[in-house]
């Protein structure tokens, strides 16, 4: 779940706040029985244990901006009950349960915003209480604190987010070529089918395969291998279009998805990428050629349906003698069960 899923849900807002306030409540019962502190303020107290079970009850159900007064309640109910409570204390940092929750449901503005009710509530505390108890460093250290708190909030928040973001991406990249792999070309595929269906265009997918591909992991080495592998999925990048889904669904098999293009010009890509390849020059890296099968169809239904049909062809390819394109005619020959093979990028093709 995303940060800002997090931050949007009601539930986890209500049982926080919750939370919060039933906190507060304990912390208010204690003081009133261990000996020697001061008597505290029972109204406050009982306020947040009422709005304890309100929340739980209705709160996932509210309006988010019903929600967001939960966090300035719990400064005016704070700044009550140290307004009601003798002697300097240390009840103050409880206004750190607000802010912190303010921030990180409703960011550096939120926080910004209960900085200053904080503020002015803590103000109008320190004016009623006696003068020997309401001196200006109690003011002070409050806002320092409270302040300090939403500058760390939101640059922890928006560090973890990006770690999140990153952690997505790299959930949806072949480590090894840069491209998608088989997760993320399944979600672009399902979004790029939608809007084939939505608009009634036509769809396309290459699958392409390195042709003795063992070989080379065999004589040339491991290492060798995953150069030929980064070196071809460059290739292949730069000869789609750029509306293309380029991936590596795994091994040495590669697929690109080709939004508003017929089988035509799937067959053209097809051949100009294996030209590409088998023209491929690099110091060390031994030549390979490439074996292709596309499918064509309008408003499929579903990218499964059209990459089994692209790998049949494929696997005629392959049968066929290797280094060449071929297409998905739909014929019966194509269907035969012995020749279908699930595209899961297995690699197992020699």
């Amino acid at each position: 779940m995303s940060y800002e899923e997090l931050a949007h849900d009601k539930r986890l807002m209500a049982q926080t706040a919750a939370a919060m306030y039933g906190g507060a409540t304990v912390d208010a019962a204690i003081e009133g029985i261990v000996p020697g502190d001061p008597s505290f303020a029972i109204a406050p107290a009982l306020a947040a244990l009422a709005l304890v079970s309100v929340v739980l009850l209705v709160g996932p159900r509210l309006p988010r901006r019903a929600l967001a007064m939960l966090g300035p309640i719990g400064v005016l109910l704070i700044a009550a009950a140290l307004a009601a409570t003798p002697g300097a204390g240390d009840g103050a940092i409880l206004y750190v349960w607000p802010v912190l929750w303010t921030t990180f449901f409703f960011g550096p503005r939120g926080g910004i915003a209960i900085v200053c009710l904080v503020g002015l509530a803590h103000a109008g505390t320190l004016l009623v209480l006696p003068a020997s108890s309401s001196y200006p460093g109690r003011w002070l250290d409050v806002m320092a604190s409270a302040s300090v708190l939403v500058v760390v909030t939101t640059i922890l928040t928006r560090r973890n987010r990006e770690l999140l973001a990153q952690l997505a991406s790299e959930a949806r990249t072949d480590a090894l070529t840069g491209l998608l792999n088989r997760r993320g070309f399944d979600e672009r595929a399902q979004i790029e089918l939608t809007r084939a269906r939505r608009e009634g265009g036509s769809i396309a997918v290459v699958m392409f395969d390195i042709d003795y591909f063992k070989r080379i992991n065999d004589e040339w080495g491991h290492d060798t291998g995953d150069a030929v592998l980064a070196r071809t999925a460059a290739l292949l990048a730069d000869q789609s279009r750029d509306i293309d889904v380029v991936a590596r669904l795994g091994g040495e098999e590669f697929a690109v998805l080709m939004p508003s293009s017929d089988a035509e010009g799937a067959a053209r890509l097809a051949d100009r990428a294996r030209a590409a390849v088998g023209k491929a020059e690099s110091p060390g890296l031994p030549a390979v050629r490439m074996s292709a099968g596309l499918a064509a169809a309008e408003a499929p239904e579903s990218a499964q349906e059209l990459l089994q049909a692209a790998d049949i062809a494929l696997y005629r390819a392959k049968r066929s003698g290797r280094d060449r394109t071929e297409r998905f005619d739909g014929g019966a020959a194509e269907r035969r069960p012995s020749e279908v093979r699930s595209p899961t990028g297995a690699g197992g093709r020699r």
